[in-house]
């Protein structure tokens, strides 16, 4: 949105034709200095802070693919996360279908390669998996809680039986060497998070945090007793990682650390400051119910009883959500209940604000090396599947815009 004061049309278009000549300035290589982002450095890592308002970004994003919802085949699947989908430095996607027990592998043309695969407990069966990370060679593994390890696939298909035993809360990003990983656990009645690199034996620890977690808490609505839980709202170590680069947010303020190969590099920051939060925007948070699942099945405990009981902070964390892309961009979703999609801020490789992009824009789950983006889109029968998003960048203030026309998604992010 425009600067504060900027209320008439002309001075709005005056507005517009400025950014557009800074615009031809940097296309330039000769960018003006400008005073709404200030670059210093603090011990050996550059601090950029961004300080001026909103941007919108006209962006156009053409589907180029379109995988999931059929009613057979490779594609019978219905639902996709950044937990489900991988890509390899080749492009192939990997789509983990847990209610079918198998991984399915597409070309990034979205040819099917291959399905790999069956229910069970056995060599190469999958039983109960909620969690695929793809390795750049293209090594597929599953975190599998009915087999109680991680098993998966090499590169050719060939099974690969426990490889280690299964951490639940244990995500993991692998680069060409080693890999980033965070860990979250129950420490004297407080959630800690701990951010890692490692390669090898070498394990780095290179954030950390936390936030108190709940006692024993009795939800009547859905007769479940559950305990260590973390308040709403509760800041946690948000990341993610491209291969060697990695960005992580630690705490509710809008302060992003990244990392080249485990070396913290550079902080970038935004002047947005974390909302206060109140009992609607918690309710908003939990939106229709907690599932929780049991050996009955799925139980859905009531948003009341939930915000009650479980409690929570009192800021609601700037940022939601990051990605790093290919290209070192750095895509942010903003805070605000999980229910309701939010802006995204894209940074540049360097961590200076480029722009903001609308809530009803996609926001990537993963890359494909060419720079397409991958995210979920939502139909009305609640069938989740995967797109392929190719970009149009229009520069700040052009005519381009986002619209039904061009993509329709409602984001599960």
């Amino acid at each position: 949105m425009p600067p504060n004061g900027f209320r008439t049309s002309r001075i709005r278009d005056l507005g517009r034709a400025v950014v557009f000549f800074l615009t031809l300035l940097a296309g330039c290589g000769e960018a003006p200095p400008t005073e709404q982002t200030i670059v210093s450095d603090s011990s050996g890592v550059r601090v950029v802070s961004n300080l001026g308002p909103d941007t919108p970004l006209e962006w156009t994003f053409t589907p180029t693919l379109t995988l999931g919802g059929e009613e057979s085949g490779p594609e019978s699947f219905y639902s996709v996360s950044e937990w489900t989908v991988g890509v390899d430095a080749d492009g192939r996607i990997y789509v983990l279908d847990a209610d079918g027990h198998r991984l399915i592998v597409f070309a990034d043309d979205g040819s099917h390669l291959r399905t790999l695969g069956r229910e069970g407990k056995g060599p190469g069966e999958i039983s109960w998996p909620f969690r695929l990370t793809v390795k750049p060679d293209g090594t597929a593994l599953i975190d599998d809680v009915g087999r109680g390890s991680v098993h998966g696939y090499d590169s050719e298909g060939t099974s690969l039986d426990a490889v280690e035993e299964l951490v639940p809360n244990n995500r993991r990003v692998w680069g060409t060497e080693g890999y980033y990983s965070a860990l979250s656990t129950i420490e004297d009645e407080h959630m800690l998070y701990q951010f890692f690199r490692v390669v090898g034996a070498d394990t780095t620890e290179l954030a950390r945090h936390t936030s108190p977690a709940t006692g024993v808490v009795q939800l009547e609505s859905c007769g479940m007793s559950l305990s260590g839980m973390s308040l709403l709202f509760a800041s946690n170590i948000v990341w993610d990682a491209w291969r060697g680069r990695a960005a992580a947010i630690s705490g509710a303020a809008y302060r992003i650390e990244t990392f080249d190969d485990g070396t913290h590099v550079a902080s970038y920051r935004r002047a947005i400051e974390p909302r206060r939060a109140t009992r609607d925007l918690a309710i908003r948070e939990v939106g229709d119910g907690m599932r929780m699942v049991s050996a009955a099945g799925i139980r859905e405990c009531s948003a009341d009883e939930v915000v009650e009981k479980r409690g929570f902070e009192e800021l609601v964390p700037a940022i939601r959500a990051v990605r790093v892309g290919p290209d070192g961009r750095v895509w942010v979703s903003r805070g605000g209940p999980r229910s309701e999609p939010t802006p995204t801020d894209v940074l540049a490789a360097d961590g200076k604000y480029i722009g903001t992009l609308p809530a009803d824009a996609p926001f990537p789950m993963g890359f494909l090396p060419d720079g397409r983006v991958l995210a979920s889109e939502r139909d009305e029968l609640d069938v989740t599947r995967l797109v392929v998003y190719r970009i149009d960048e229009a520069p700040p203030g052009s005519a381009r815009r986002l619209t039904p026309s061009t993509v329709t998604v409602a984001l599960t992010k």
